[in-house]
């Protein structure tokens, strides 16, 4: 009898972009001449590196994030692929996923990605309005947005668009009547989160110098944030994730390996990690600065992403957060009861929560307010 070798998803990220963003914070840089042959050599050996930590594992996706991955040549994604199923094998579940932005979308290019074994797609849209799209520093209009959804609709069944709202000077009805388009497209899946300031970002700065106007009160927010959800609803999509909603069996497993907190490893500069050794969790960190990390990724010497034993508390806090997001049923027991009793009689009166056969369950009212209720909780370690 075969033992089951536990899962792994794998992330690559290639760090590079046409254009930088105001708003984003992901370890992404604007550089457009890239020896790809050159850069292509330390993702494989990353992966060498991590297949003899991890030998014995069933990969269950594959997500080449950024930056703008789809930038990539299609042979050099071909041969990472193919890496990997030399290494640990690729079964035919397996998600594999790529992220693009509009202006890299071509029938030619993405009827490749389908044929070398990508199945599917995440697309970078962010607005279906053209100032907003200026304004949030995308190099692409509307039109373009419209057509690159088309085309990749005729190659794969399984695709995402990414949306932001709570845009600047954005009022509630112009994102439900943005939101009715969006549901339109007939998307399997769409990622909607609200536009959030954060650090190291342009946005950031001119935040901080009162210079980034017509950003959303918190009730003008939370209004924008149930109607997404209402909306969604009624369109056949689901709430899996507080920003993410599938259509019947478009689930993203890719994200919800990091949502259950299952294992994953991440290649590339700055990319993260999450796996078990030995009966303990780690958390992984690969080396932030793009140059560096090709330096020591193809150096003679060993190089190891850094590894940092997660306390039990640090990981039952990082879990208990993720299985939130996916409104997982919480087990009473993993709780002080002692400190659980007094915070569960709080949250059931206020209508966060309710209990079902010794789980805690995030009622329709708490989906709102994850932050308050996993602090709530996380202090009943």
């Amino acid at each position: 009898m075969s033992v089951k070798k536990p899962s792994l998803a794998i992330y690559l990220h290639w760090p590079f972009c046409k254009i930088k963003c105001p708003y984003c914070d992901f370890n992404s840089y604007r550089k457009v001449n890239i020896n790809q042959t050159h850069w292509i050599k330390a993702y494989l050996q990353g992966l060498e590196l991590w297949s003899s930590k991890l030998s014995k594992r069933n990969i269950t996706s594959v997500f080449f994030g950024g930056g703008t991955p789809s930038l990539l040549h299609e042979s050099y994604l071909e041969l990472l692929l193919k890496k990997i199923d030399d290494l640990w094998g690729i079964n035919s579940d397996c998600e594999i996923s790529i992220e693009a932005n509009p202006n890299s979308v071509s029938s030619k290019k993405f009827k490749v990605l389908r044929d070398i074994g990508i199945n599917r797609v995440s697309v970078g849209v962010q607005a279906l309005n053209n100032i907003d799209l200026k304004n949030l520093g995308r190099d692409h209009n509307k039109n373009r947005a419209i057509k690159a959804i088309e085309t990749i609709k005729k190659c794969f069944e399984n695709y995402n668009l990414d949306f932001i709202y709570g845009r600047q000077f954005q009022n509630a009805n112009e994102w439900k009547d943005e939101l009715s388009q969006i549901i339109f497209l007939e998307a399997p899946h769409l990622s909607l989160y609200q536009l959030t300031i954060e650090e190291n970002t342009h946005f950031y700065k001119l935040y901080k110098n009162d210079l980034l106007k017509g950003l959303p009160s918190n009730k003008l927010a939370s209004e924008m944030f149930d109607t997404t959800r209402n909306l969604c609803e009624k369109g056949g999509y689901k709430q899996y994730e507080a920003s993410n909603f599938a259509k019947r069996n478009f689930k993203c497993k890719h994200n919800l390996s990091y949502w259950k907190y299952n294992d994953y490893i991440g290649v590339g500069p700055g990319a993260h990690g999450r796996v078990k050794i030995l009966g303990k969790k780690y958390a992984t960190e690969e080396e932030k600065n793009p140059d560096l990390w090709f330096k020591k990724t193809v150096s003679l010497q060993p190089y190891t992403p850094k590894l940092t034993l997660l306390s039990d508390r640090i990981a039952f806090e990082e879990k208990l957060i993720m299985n939130l997001r996916i409104y997982e049923k919480i087990p009473i027991s993993i709780f002080d009861k002692k400190k659980l009793d007094q915070v569960l009689i709080e949250l059931v009166e206020n209508n966060l929560v309710k209990i079902d056969v010794n789980k805690i369950v995030i009622k329709e009212g708490g989906k709102s307010m994850l932050d308050y209720i996993s602090r709530c909780l996380i202090d009943c370690y």
